[in-house]
C-alpha cells in the first residue's frame, strides 16, 4: 500500500512539474532540432547499454541516457527537456516490453529528478551561453547536475525500501556500478555541454567518445567470456578426469543493477545482514 502511494504521488507529481514546464517560454535557437537529436540519443542509450563483465561472473549494464538528460536542464526548455525524457524512456520501456506501472515510475522519476531542478534553478539555454563562462559558473552548473544525480538515486532508493523491504541493499540505489554509472554520466554531460556550446555540429565528438567506449567495452566483454570459457572447459576435463576440480562451472547471468526498464529481481542479502542470521 506505501508503494503504490509513493509511486502515485510521484507520478502526479511529475505531471505537475511537466505542465509547469509547458508554460515556460524560456529558449533561444534551434532548441527543438537539439531536443529531437537528445531524444533519439537518449532512447538508444536505454535500449541498448553498455555491458561490461561484473564479479562472480555477472554482467553489469551501464546507460549514458543521464548524460543528456543533465546537458538537457541547461541547453534545452523545461517543455523540450520534459519531451526528450517522456520520449526516450517511454520508447525504450515499450520495446523491452517491460510493464507500464515500471515504465509510469521510471517516467516519473526521471522527470522529478531532472525537470524538477531546471524549473526551481530556472535554468536553460540563453542568448549569453556563447560567451565565457568562468570556473564558477561551471562549477554551480556541476554542482546542481550531481544534485539532480542524487535526488534520481534518492527516489529509486525508497521505491527499492518500499518494495523489497528488509532484502534492500543497504546503500539502496547507491551501489559500486549505480555510482559509477552517474559519475559517468555527468562527466560526459560536461562534454556535451561545453561542445554543444561552441557549436552543435560538435557533438559529433560526443558520439565518437561513445563509440570508442562501446567498443573498448565490446572488446573487453568477448576476451572475458572466452578466459571464463576456458576455465569451464578446463573444469569439465578435470571432472571427467575423475581428478578434483577447482572450482565449479556456473551460468553467467546479467545483473541490473541499475537498470531503469527491465524488471528488477531482489537482491541478494548483504554480508552485514548474513553475518547477523548466521549467528
Amino acid at each position: 500500500m506505501q508503494l503504490v502511494a509513493f509511486r502515485t504521488a510521484l507520478a502526479v507529481a511529475s505531471l505537475l512539474l511537466a505542465a509547469i514546464a509547458g508554460h515556460e517560454n524560456r529558449g533561444s535557437g534551434p532548441v527543438w532540432q537539439l531536443a529531437a537529436v537528445f531524444a533519439a540519443t537518449a532512447a538508444a542509450l536505454l535500449i541498448w547499454p553498455l555491458i561490461v563483465p561484473g564479479r562472480n561472473r555477472t554482467l553489469v549494464t551501464y546507460s549514458l541516457a543521464s548524460a543528456f538528460f543533465l546537458a538537457g536542464m541547461f541547453l534545452l526548455p523545461p517543455a523540450a527537456l520534459v519531451l526528450v525524457v517522456a520520449f526516450s524512456v517511454t520508447l525504450a520501456g515499450l520495446l523491452k516490453g517491460a510493464r507500464a506501472y515500471r515504465i509510469v515510475f521510471h517516467l516519473a522519476s526521471a522527470i522529478f529528478a531532472y525537470v524538477g531542478p531546471a524549473l526551481a534553478f530556472r535554468l536553460g539555454p540563453r542568448p549569453t551561453d556563447l560567451d565565457f563562462f568562468p570556473a564558477l559558473r561551471s562549477g554551480l552548473e556541476l554542482m546542481i547536475a550531481a544534485f539532480a544525480i542524487v535526488l534520481h538515486l534518492l527516489i529509486r532508493s525508497v521505491a527499492m525500501r518500499l518494495e523489497q523491504g528488509h532484502d534492500t541493499p543497504r546503500w539502496g540505489a547507491f551501489s559500486g556500478p549505480a555510482l559509477v554509472e552517474s559519475v559517468y554520466g555527468l562527466v560526459l554531460s560536461v562534454s556535451i555541454l561545453v561542445l554543444t556550446r561552441i557549436h552543435p555540429l560538435l557533438l559529433g565528438v560526443v558520439y565518437l567518445e561513445i563509440g570508442i567506449t562501446a567498443w573498448f567495452v565490446y572488446r573487453y566483454r568477448i576476451y572475458v567470456t572466452d578466459l571464463r570459457r576456458e576455465v569451464v572447459a578446463a573444469v569439465a576435463l578435470a571432472a571427467e578426469s575423475g581428478s578434483e576440480p577447482e572450482e565449479e562451472a556456473v551460468a553467467v547471468p546479467r545483473e541490473g543493477t541499475f537498470d531503469w526498464i527491465g524488471e528488477e529481481e531482489a537482491p541478494t542479502p548483504a554480508r552485514w545482514r548474513q553475518a547477523r542470521k548466521s549467528r
